[in-house]
C-alpha cells in the first residue's frame, strides 16, 4: 500500500481557537478508512466516524489534567471507539496521552484496539503537524514488518547479547510507525527469530519475553 497516495482532504472543519494542527489515521489492510485528528490549542476534534466532517457533537475532546508541573506534565485524551460510517471496525479504547518536559511540546501516545481486538500504538514523539498535505499518516491494521529495537546491534561478543524486535506498521512521515502490542500476540503462541550470521550459519531462537 502507497500512503503516499493517500486522499488529504478533510469535508469539513470546525471554527478553530488557535492555529490547527493535524495527524491522519488511516485503517485496514488498504488503508480505506481515515480518520483525521486536528489539535486546537488543548482540545483535540477526532473523525469519529470516519466521514470527514470534524464539526459534529461529541469529536470536541478536551483532556483529562494529570500533571501540569514545570518539569513534566502530561494529560490524557479520553476517546472511546471508533465507529467508521462505512462499517469497518468498530476500533475500540483509543486514548491518547500527551506529554511534555521542561516546557517544552507536546509529545502523543496513541493507543487503541484494531477491530476491537489488535492493540496497536503509536507516537511517543511530537505528532500534529501544521497542514493537512503535510499530517503524518499512521497505518493501523497494515502489514507488519520485524525491526530491531533498544540496541543497534546484536553481538555474542557481549557479556549478556540480547534481541529485542517489535512487530510494526510503515506510516508516512517521522516517528510515524505503528507497533503492534505484545498482548497482541496469544500467550500460547511463540515467535521465533532466524539468524543468519557471518559465514552462511543460520540459528532459530525463540522470542521468549515480551514487554
Amino acid at each position: 500500500m502507497d500512503l503516499s497516495t493517500v486522499d488529504k482532504s478533510i469535508g469539513k472543519e470546525p471554527s478553530y481557537q488557535n492555529k490547527p494542527a493535524y495527524a491522519l489515521l488511516v485503517f485496514g489492510p488498504e488503508a480505506k478508512t481515515r480518520v483525521w485528528l486536528a489539535q486546537d490549542g488543548e482540545k483535540i476534534y477526532v473523525d469519529r466516524n470516519a466521514n470527514g466532517d470534524l464539526t459534529e457533537p461529541g469529536e470536541k475532546i478536551d483532556p483529562t489534567k494529570i500533571r501540569p508541573g514545570s518539569s513534566y506534565r502530561d494529560q490524557k485524551y479520553p476517546i472511546g471507539a471508533i465507529t467508521p460510517a462505512d462499517k469497518s471496525g468498530p476500533h475500540t479504547e483509543f486514548e491518547i496521552t500527551a506529554y511534555g518536559e521542561n516546557n517544552g511540546p507536546w509529545n502523543y501516545v496513541l493507543k487503541l484496539k484494531y477491530n476491537g481486538k489488535i492493540q496497536q500504538f503509536a507516537g511517543w514523539k511530537a505528532l500534529f503537524k501544521e497542514s493537512p498535505q503535510k499530517a503524518p499518516v499512521l497505518h493501523f491494521g497494515g502489514p507488519l514488518f520485524a525491526q530491531p529495537i533498544r540496541y543497534a546491534t546484536f553481538s555474542l561478543k557481549e557479556k549478556n547479547p540480547e534481541l529485542h524486535l517489535r512487530f510494526a506498521t510503515h506510516g508516512v512521515g517521522e516517528f510515524s510507525s505503528v507497533s503492534l502490542g505484545y498482548e497482541a500476540i496469544p500467550r500460547d503462541v511463540e515467535p521465533v527469530a532466524l539468524i543468519e550470521w557471518p559465514g552462511s550459519k543460520t540459528e532459530t531462537v525463540k522470542l521468549l519475553s515480551r514487554c
